[in-house]
């Protein structure tokens, strides 16, 4: 009957079921529940008649109200058909409320303004307090959208002796393409340990005749150059090849800036374990 917008409830009120579970119990107007009986077209006899678990007659009468769900949607839909931006909603199994993110051209829209809009929304309004808008998981996602444009960044992993050890191979990997800049076996010119060479399998006989680290240097700049350099680990990378070029007694020009260089671990564990 409330499915069909013939009564209202006048109130509602929570009660306790089992130890930890509470349910809404919808309070009517005695006056509004015998004036249904008056109305005409509905076989109430029909309907009171029924066995257990036939469906009722009543229900063609009933207008569905959109799930949760399929209102956010549509608001999503909405929103990137209105400024012509790709928009990125999620349902969240941690807080139970519906996230929403959306690529900003020339900074556009903003949260306030997307915030006005949902509220202005007849269907979606009514979820508003459900809706979190702007997520940590959204500015990580369009960093990455940035980082793979062609161009943009390179991905750059390195093998050591040891923990920040020297470098016996580096490899430089295009973010956008995956095409391989880059790779290398480097002589250290130490032993490489038993715990480093368990872990990437070089062995001292694989790089007695590399180049050492001074000679690859003018590629790994030249690769690198005016790109974000992305690495599984960034601070562990940067360090050791930092203390490379410094025993080289070169100069590190571009590769010294942390703001050149991009983790993309922190980022990945942000983007999985968002609040």
């Amino acid at each position: 009957m409330e499915a069909a917008g013939w009564v209202t409830p006048a109130d509602t009120y929570e009660r306790r079921v089992g130890r930890s579970r509470t349910v809404t119990v919808a309070l009517y107007r005695l006056g509004d529940v015998r004036a249904l009986r008056d109305m005409p077209g509905v076989d109430w006899e029909a309907a009171r008649g029924l066995p257990k678990g036939a469906p009722s007659p009543l229900r063609e009468y009933a207008k569905l109200a959109p799930t949760r769900a399929a209102v956010v949607r549509a608001f999503a839909q909405g929103l990137a058909d209105r400024h012509g931006v790709r928009v990125w909603a999620w349902n969240s199994p941690y807080s139970g409320r519906w996230e929403l993110d959306w690529e900003r051209i020339e900074e556009a829209p903003t949260e306030e303004t997307v915030r006005r809009e949902l509220a202005a929304d007849p269907e979606a309004a009514s979820y508003a307090a459900e809706i979190v808008l702007c997520p940590v998981w959204g500015e990580i996602t369009r960093e990455a959208r940035e980082l793979l444009r062609p161009g943009r960044a390179a991905v750059v992993d390195t093998e050591t002796t040891d923990l920040y050890g020297r470098t016996v191979e580096i490899a430089v990997l295009d973010a956008a393409t995956g095409e391989k800049l880059m790779d290398t076996l480097v002589s250290p010119g130490v032993p490489i340990e038993d715990g480093a060479r368990w872990v990437h399998g070089i062995t001292d006989e694989m790089v007695a005749d590399a180049r050492p680290f001074e000679k690859i240097l003018p590629r790994l700049r030249k690769v690198t150059r005016g790109r974000i350099i992305c690495a599984y680990g960034a601070e562990y990378d940067r360090t050791v090849v930092l203390k490379d070029v410094e025993r080289a007694g070169k100069k590190p020009m571009h590769l010294e800036p942390e703001g050149n260089w991009y983790c993309l671990m922190q980022a990945y564990a942000d983007w999985r374990c968002h609040p």
